[in-house]
């Protein structure tokens, strides 16, 4: 059956659908309001494999449910990698629906992994709330001791969001204005942290559904936030074919380039990937260190930086054997035993 690729430009308010046959001639060029009813009523008509292309964005993974079970395939790609369109001079919506329709058709697409499984959808919001809420308390810490130095009073630590700690650090404050403007600082972070508790307890109640999640936390260094984070984003054991490629996405990757032979630059870590799981490795690696009793990650590191002498690099040997177990016993379902590690 002959393939029929659809470039779908999502948009707020309005998309933009260009449809294209096998030989990319075009069968349909239309803009219309961004709902479901007229999502469903742009492709119908269509025919042979419909299959329907649009990058990552907030509306993605509500598109994809739109069109699950009415079309042949969704593809949804990463908008960095379509340098095609976003680094076109003349850029608009016609032309990146185009443009989507001509790299589907060509097979030229970078996919990105998306659930079909709701409730992994569901988990890996509340993941990242619970991260995104995380991030809001840090700013506000930093924002207050950024405050109070501006009124001449340097604090270190964490003494300075206590009770008793706030209370000396305000009396410090001779401006009246500047003091409440502190307090309602102070306000605004303890709102958060009570956010941030109720938003782990969200977390932990949805964790219960997975239970390699509970597994998970049988690795050394490895606690509630690390588990979920590492299920809620990886979604299946399945997804990397190989260690090295879930590595990358973890952006413990290593760039390579080179012309005619000859390295351009030197070598460093791939920024492309989410950056809360190499978080998640760096976390697990002090934690485990830090354990009392041995473990295969103090092994690991105390190898590596004996055969390197470079504590970085046996660092992110750590890092990546950490990910390696966790994936392993996710695809096993088994309990980290140390003796394997």
């Amino acid at each position: 059956m002959a393939k029929t690729a659809v470039g779908l430009d999502v948009g707020s308010s309005s998309c933009h659908l260009v449809a294209l046959d096998h030989e990319g001639r075009m069968l349909r060029n239309m803009k219309f309001p961004t709902s479901e009813a007229k999502l469903i009523a742009a492709v119908a008509g269509l025919t042979g494999e419909v299959h329907i292309h649009l990058e990552a964005s907030e509306l993605a993974g509500w598109v994809r449910g739109v069109f699950q079970g009415r079309v042949a395939r969704i593809v949804t790609s990463h908008a960095k990698a379509n340098a095609w369109i976003a680094n076109d001079p003349l850029k608009c919506d016609r032309r990146d629906a185009f443009k989507l329709a001509e790299l589907l058709r060509l097979g030229r697409v970078h996919e990105v992994y998306y659930p079909e499984d709701e409730s992994r959808r569901l988990f890996k919001y509340l993941v990242q709330h619970y991260d995104d809420v995380t991030d809001q308390e840090i700013r506000l810490k930093l924002k207050i001791k950024a405050r109070l130095r501006a009124q001449g009073i340097i604090l270190k630590g964490h003494g300075v969001y206590s009770a008793r700690g706030r209370l000396l650090a305000l009396q410090q404050i001779p401006a009246p204005a500047a003091r409440q403007m502190i307090e309602q600082l102070y306000a605004v972070l303890d709102h958060t942290l009570q956010t941030q508790r109720e938003a782990l307890t969200l977390l932990r109640r949805q964790a219960r559904q997975y239970p390699e999640v509970e597994r998970f936390q049988t690795v050394p260094g490895v606690g509630i936030i690390g588990a979920a984070r590492f299920s809620a984003y990886i979604q299946t054991p399945h997804r990397f074919s190989s260690k090295r490629k879930l590595w990358r996405y973890c952006r413990l990757g290593i760039t390579e380039r080179s012309s005619d032979g000859k390295p351009l630059g030197r070598k460093r870590l791939d920024q492309a990937g989410n950056g809360r799981l190499k978080d998640l490795s760096r976390k697990a690696f002090n934690g485990a260190l830090h354990t009392r009793a041995d473990n295969a990650f103090k092994r690991t590191y105390r190898q590596a930086l004996a055969r390197t002498h470079d504590a970085t690099h046996a660092r992110l040997t750590t890092q990546r054997k950490l990910l390696a177990v966790l994936r392993a016993l996710w695809k096993g379902g088994t309990v980290y035993q140390d003796e394997r590690g």
